[in-house]
């Protein structure tokens, strides 16, 4: 596993409110994306999306690049996590969403 965190997904229940307030806040700027994503962009382009909320996942998740997405989703629900979402193809690469031990969400992801 190369471990880089590589990507930012912001499941919301009210996305257009969530980019107002990080345009606000942090003056990021936003493009449209992808099946109704929202792209956060800096100058070297999007670096995160805001998205409508899936299921029970909601907030910020971490996409961490791995080399094998199943096979580290293997390994990680042996090692105590929760899977919530399995091996999906999205727009950019393959990715699973899980729980780890402690609660928390994180994605991972292998570039297409």
């Amino acid at each position: 596993m190369s471990n880089e965190l590589a990507w930012f997904h912001n499941g919301s229940e009210k996305p257009s409110d969530s980019v107002e307030f990080y345009e606000k806040l942090l003056g990021w700027k936003s493009a449209g994306g992808p099946a109704g994503m929202t792209m956060l962009m800096r100058d070297a382009g999007p670096f995160a999306a805001v998205m409508p909320k899936k299921g029970s996942v909601s907030g910020w998740i971490p996409y961490v690049q791995v080399d094998d997405v199943a096979a580290a989703t293997k390994r990680a629900v042996k090692l105590g996590a929760e899977l919530l979402e399995d091996q999906t193809r999205g727009p950019a690469g393959v990715y699973s969403i899980l729980r780890d031990p402690g609660g928390a969400t994180v994605a991972l992801w292998h570039k297409a």
